[in-house]
């Protein structure tokens, strides 16, 4: 199965002037099927042109879950990825948030200065009161930190 990147998407959008919508339709099809595959590379790939749809005003809602993993992986530009699109279209009623606590708590705790910097950006972007109670201490210790 061929993926197209997210250069190909923003191409095929320009070429498509006249049948955008039918072509933004296909390619939701083809996103859908790609956040489910198990190659971490695709998947975040697919996240990152769904951020791109849902700039242009498409839901994203459906793909929470696949955020979440995105933002899992040990790659930081899959990481990346998945926070970008957990700061775009998370909000404080997300189902999945919960399940992000231990994850941020994992990137806080991190050695990577860019995953612990990513982590604290999401967290500022959709941290629920019950998230903050329960990532006080990390984000102290990330602000107390002797290495700026």
């Amino acid at each position: 199965m061929f993926e197209k990147s997210l250069t190909d998407l923003i191409q095929g959008l320009r070429a498509n002037k006249r049948n955008e919508s039918e072509y933004i339709q296909t390619s939701l099809q083809e996103i859908q099927v790609e956040v489910q595959m198990s190659d971490m590379r695709i998947k975040s790939t697919a996240i990152d042109k769904l951020n791109y749809l849902h700039m242009l005003g498409y839901d994203m809602n459906w793909a929470n879950f696949n955020i979440v993993e995105v933002m899992a992986s040990p790659r930081f530009s899959e990481k990346r990825s998945g926070y970008l699109a957990a700061t775009q279209s998370f909000h404080q009623e997300t189902d999945v948030l919960m399940l992000t606590t231990n994850l941020i708590r994992k990137d806080l705790a991190s050695s990577n200065v860019m995953e612990v910097s990513v982590a604290l950006d999401g967290l500022a972007q959709v941290v629920t009161p019950e998230q903050a109670t329960d990532l006080f201490d990390d984000v102290m210790a990330v602000l107390a930190h002797s290495r700026p």
